[in-house]
């Protein structure tokens, strides 16, 4: 005869029986596994009264699962309450709030972050959000992000300097961030290289430079560098474009020169000579060194 499905009550004790209400009970065991199947909580009991057999809850198990269960609520509240908490500003970020998004921006690169202190730059000379540009201040952010190795702000500068934005035209300043950009990748700064080098703004005329340059913008895809590049490959001998894809190879490996002229004089290997166009558009030789 199968057990019954009657359990335990809780009122009747662990092991009390349903049928007579005694407490004179003792564990029993399942008689097949058919029986067993499905009842992993439970476990068999048989009344010494009465005789019959009910099943209880098994312990153990069932506070295990009750253990995991709380300990699952618990943590879910306590992550529910922290999200909540990160959620209420701080002090600090209720004062920024408050504040004008030039004066936060100028908290935030006062800090010392590259990024914010370009962030500031660019809003000085943009004049956002509704203010005059201020050029001459936006310089002053420009450097010292730019001195801290941020490229953008490199890029942004030699523009400065070359344009004369808010500061004098300075091309060898110009030329030295415009180098330091484009060391880092900068495709622009790249391409600007190559035009400093083909006309002779800022560093030595070097029509090898310029092609090197102009490669490494063209293989990040610039359609202008490729444009002269392969302009610059149409007035150099075979061996003058092979030194200079050489170098373009080379360029990002080799060390920063100490000056903008010293770019185009600081590398070794052997001279050649290049065909420069002069002022009038005819073909003149210049010596470089690739």
């Amino acid at each position: 005869m199968n057990v019954s499905t009657r359990t335990s009550g809780i009122l009747q004790g662990a092991r009390g029986c349903p049928y007579c209400m005694s407490r004179n009970t003792k564990d029993s065991s399942w008689r097949n596994a058919a029986e067993k199947a499905g009842r992993f909580w439970l476990r068999p009991v048989r009344c010494r009264n009465c005789h019959k057999r009910f099943v209880r809850f098994r312990r153990v198990p069932l506070a295990a699962f009750a253990g995991l269960v709380f300990l699952g609520m618990s943590a879910l509240v306590v992550i529910t309450v922290q999200s909540a908490g990160s959620r209420i500003p701080s002090e600090h970020e209720r004062k920024l709030a408050e504040l004008d998004p030039r004066d936060v921006a100028r908290i935030r690169a006062e800090a010392g972050n590259s990024l914010a202190q370009f962030e500031y730059a660019m809003l000085l000379s943009q004049g956002g959000t509704g203010e005059r540009e201020d050029l001459v201040e936006s310089i002053k952010w420009f450097e010292k992000a730019a001195e801290q190795g941020h490229a953008q702000a490199q890029y942004e500068l030699a523009q400065v300097y070359k344009l004369g934005r808010g500061t004098l035209q300075d091309y060898d300043a110009s030329a030295r961030w415009f180098m330091e950009a484009a060391r880092k990748g900068h495709v622009a700064a790249q391409y600007h290289m190559g035009r400093l080098y083909r006309i002779g703004e800022g560093v030595d005329l070097d029509l090898i430079r310029a092609y090197a340059w102009f490669n490494r913008a063209a293989a990040l895809g610039h359609g202008a560098a490729r444009g002269a590049r392969d302009e610059i490959a149409a007035s150099l001998k075979p061996e003058q474009v092979e030194a200079a894809q050489k170098l373009s190879r080379d360029l990002l490996s080799a060390p920063p020169a100490s000056g903008p002229a010293a770019n185009a004089s600081s590398s070794t290997g052997p001279e050649v000579t290049a065909l420069a166009p002069s002022e009038k558009g005819r073909a003149i030789g210049v010596t470089v060194k690739p």
